[in-house]
C-alpha cells in the first residue's frame, strides 16, 4: 500500500478543491481540463458522468470485458457528490430499507472488502478502506425500543453483529457521546476516503484503457431506437451505439433525450469539516443519530453532517446549514464545543421518489442504460453497480439482479415527452 501521502499526489493529478478561508468556509472547484477533438472520436461505450458510478462502470468494463469506454465529464472528476461524500459504508440508512435493498447494500459492502487490494494494486492509490465502530445512541425511551427492534433485525436477518450497550457502558467506553444517552447499538462498519476512491477507480480504469474527456453533453443522435452518437455543446459528436447515464441528478435531464421523465430530484447535502481541539484525541468510532453524525477520518478531520435540502441544483454551502449541523452534532458529542470549523462542502445527491437507485436498460432503447439515483448510498453501491451495469452492457445480463431498480417500476408515472 502506498498510503495517505500518495493520495495527496493523486489530488494534484486530478485536482478538485483546496480548503480556503471565506465567509462560508466554502471550497472552490479547481477544474481539470482534458482537451480532445470529440468530433473525430468514436467509442464502444460512452459513460456520461465522471463520478464514482461512472468511473466504476468504466473500470469493470475494461477489467472484466476488455471494453475501453470513454467517460465524458463536463466539470472535473468527482467534482459533485462523489468527491464530497463522507465515505461511510453502513448497512443501515436514515430509514430502514426493504429486505431486498438491504441485501443489495450488504453485497455492495462485501465487494468493497473483496476488491480493495486489487484496486489499490492496479491504481497505485490507497483510498484507506478501514473498519470503524459505529454507535447509534438512543436519547428517549421510544428510541431505545426502536433501536432494540432494529438490532434484532440486523442480527437475525442481515447477519450483522450488532450489540446493545447500556448507559454506563456507553459513557465509559465511548466518552465522546453525550451523557444524556440511554443506551445504544454498536456495530462494526467500514469507511474510506471518497475522493481518493473515485480517483483510484479512474486511475485503474485508465491503466486498462479507459479515457476521460471534458465535455458538456447536450443530447444524443439516434436511428430508430439505437443511439448513434452523443452530442457535445461545442457542436462535436462522439460516435457510439451504447450510452450510460451515470451523472447523478442530472440524469433526469438526460432521460428526456430518450423520451422519458424520471421521478428523481437533487437533494443538497452539506458536511462540516472540523479539527478537534489540540488536547483531544480523535474518537476511534463514529456516532450516527437520525441525519446527524460525527465521523472521524483517517486524514485527521472530523466530519459532521448532514442535510437533505430540496433546493433544486443549488450546491452552495450555507451558514444556516453549518449552524444546524453544528447544533445537532453538539447534542451528540458536547466535546465538539471547542472544535475548529475548517470548511464546509455541499453536494447534490440523486434521489428517486421511492428512495431506490434507477439501474438498467432505458426502456424502448437498445444499448442505453441508467445508473443513477443512489442517494446517500453512492459510494457504498459504487462497485456492485459498476459490476452489474458493465455485465449488462457487455452481455445483456448479470448475476447481480437489478429488476427491483428498473425504471419500469414507475410505469404508471411514465410520460412520453417526445
Amino acid at each position: 500500500m502506498i498510503g495517505y501521502q500518495f493520495w495527496e499526489i493523486a489530488r494534484s493529478k486530478y485536482p478538485i478543491r483546496t480548503p480556503i478561508e471565506s465567509s462560508h468556509n466554502s471550497v472552490p472547484k479547481v477544474r481539470l481540463r482534458i482537451v480532445l477533438h470529440l468530433s473525430k472520436t468514436n467509442a464502444d461505450v460512452v459513460i456520461i458522468g465522471g463520478g464514482v458510478i461512472g468511473c466504476s462502470i468504466a473500470y469493470f468494463l475494461a477489467k472484466n470485458h476488455g471494453i475501453r469506454a470513454i467517460i465524458l465529464e463536463r466539470d472535473a472528476v468527482a467534482s459533485a457528490a462523489s468527491g464530497s461524500a463522507a465515505g461511510e459504508l453502513a448497512a443501515l440508512g436514515r430509514r430502514q430499507y426493504s429486505d431486498d435493498f438491504s441485501k443489495f447494500i450488504l453485497a455492495g459492502i462485501q465487494m468493497h472488502g473483496d476488491l480493495y487490494e486489487e484496486i489499490v494494486q492496479i491504481s497505485g492509490i490507497d483510498y484507506l478502506l478501514s473498519d470503524i465502530e459505529q454507535v447509534r445512541p438512543a436519547f428517549t425511551s421510544v428510541e431505545v425500543s426502536e433501536l432494540k427492534e432494529q438490532m434484532v433485525w440486523q442480527n437475525s436477518f442481515l447477519g450483522l453483529e450488532a450489540e446493545w450497550l447500556k448507559t454506563t457502558d456507553l459513557r465509559s467506553d465511548y466518552p465522546w457521546i453525550s451523557h444524556n444517552v440511554l443506551g445504544g447499538v454498536v456495530t462494526l462498519e467500514k469507511q474510506l476516503e471518497s475522493y481518493a476512491f473515485c480517483i483510484a477507480l479512474l486511475q485503474a480504469g485508465e491503466t486498462l484503457g479507459v479515457r476521460l474527456k471534458t465535455a458538456n453533453v447536450v443530447g444524443v443522435a439516434s436511428e430508430g431506437n439505437v443511439v448513434t452518437g452523443v452530442k457535445i455543446s461545442d457542436g462535436g459528436m462522439v460516435g457510439t451505439n451504447c450510452v450510460v447515464l451515470a451523472n447523478g441528478p442530472w440524469a433526469s435531464i438526460g432521460a428526456e433525450w430518450f423520451g422519458h421523465a424520471i421521478p428523481m430530484i437533487p437533494l443538497k447535502g452539506q458536511i462540516v469539516h472540523t479539527a478537534t481541539a489540540s488536547d483531544l484525541d480523535l474518537p476511534r468510532y463514529s456516532i450516527f443519530h437520525n441525519s446527524a453524525y460525527v465521523l472521524p477520518k483517517p486524514g485527521g478531520d472530523l466530519l459532521l453532517g448532514t442535510t437533505d435540502e430540496d433546493v433544486g441544483f443549488n450546491n452552495t454551502p450555507t451558514e444556516d446549514a453549518k449552524n444546524l449541523i453544528m447544533e445537532a452534532a453538539l447534542r451528540l458529542a458536547p466535546s465538539l464545543l471547542d472544535a475548529e470549523v475548517r470548511y464546509i462542502t455541499a453536494c447534490l445527491r440523486a434521489y428517486s421518489s421511492d428512495g431506490l437507485p434507477i439501474l438498467g436498460k432505458i426502456p424502448g432503447w437498445e444499448g442505453s442504460y441508467f445508473a443513477t439515483g443512489h442517494g446517500h448510498k453512492g459510494i457504498t453501491l459504487a462497485l456492485i453497480t459498476g459490476n452489474a451495469i458493465a455485465d449488462h452492457v457487455a452481455n445483456g445480463e448479470s448475476q447481480i439482479d437489478l429488476k427491483n431498480f428498473a425504471l419500469t417500476r414507475f410505469q404508471n408515472l411514465q410520460e412520453n415527452i417526445t
